[in-house]
């Protein structure tokens, strides 16, 4: 019996998102699918346990979907089929008005697009392929990459006066940005209280109507990530809601 689940029932012509039952890459466009109240299919892989941590519930569809770049999160949409995370999340972006009102928005949207991206694969890193032990890894991370970015978003927030990250309305950054910061600060909550923008930032964030229910449900009780890492691979208990 196949293991791939949805959240909601299959309906003909609403979207799909397919990825691993984690919140991972996908979760951005999961955030504003949510915020646009986006109807969709949320179809999950689920990776097999130890020791094998067999992912061929993926392989064995992965050549079937018609993808032209099979790969995961990938999203289905009429006749559109789309891989890779940035894309699909610019592409939402584009559908439901998210992406700026002209091309200097734009182009700073994609840049903090960008940016948190690169953050979060530093933090791959370190959760699914530590250089030495995890404790001094993630400690590593912490004292350097994690606290030079912060300071950078930090110092952006401050310089832009802006009510969101780019703009006065929110934007496909500020999905993307919340989610990667809140995946680092699963490793600490208490850095960010230094940062009193990106604390601000990330506290209105939660408050967004829109989303509150999500994000202390269904985004509360997904692993960060893939039950091979070794931080992240089972949900994590958080001391702020």
């Amino acid at each position: 019996m196949c293991n791939i689940y949805t959240l909601m029932a299959q309906s003909k012509g609403q979207l799909t998102l397919g990825y691993w039952a984690i919140r991972g890459l996908a979760e951005p466009s999961r955030l504003l699918l949510h915020y646009t109240k986006t109807p969709y299919n949320d179809e999950f892989y689920v990776q097999g346990d130890a020791p094998e941590y067999s992912r061929d519930e993926w392989f064995s569809k992965k050549s079937k979907l018609g993808l032209d770049f099979p790969n995961l999160p990938y999203l289905f949409d009429g006749d559109i089929k789309l891989t890779q995370s940035k894309t699909i999340l610019c592409y939402l972006a584009r559908k439901y008005h998210l992406m700026g009102k002209n091309e200097r928005e734009e182009a700073v949207i994609s840049m903090i697009i960008d940016q948190s991206h690169d953050l979060r694969s530093e933090l791959n890193g370190v959760c699914y392929h530590p250089k030495e032990d995890f404790a001094t890894d993630k400690q590593q991370f912490i004292e350097t990459k994690l606290t030079e970015q912060l300071k950078l978003f930090e110092d952006f927030l401050k310089k832009t006066g802006k009510k969101w990250s780019c703009s006065d309305d929110i934007t496909a950054a500020d999905f993307q940005l919340f989610e990667y910061i809140d995946s680092c600060l699963m490793l600490d909550e208490s850095i960010i209280d230094k940062y009193s923008h990106l604390k601000n930032f990330m506290k209105h964030f939660r408050e967004i109507p829109e989303l509150e229910n999500y994000l202390k449900q269904e985004h509360a009780q997904r692993p960060l990530n893939n039950k091979v890492a070794i931080f992240g691979g089972t949900v994590i208990p958080r001391n702020k809601a």
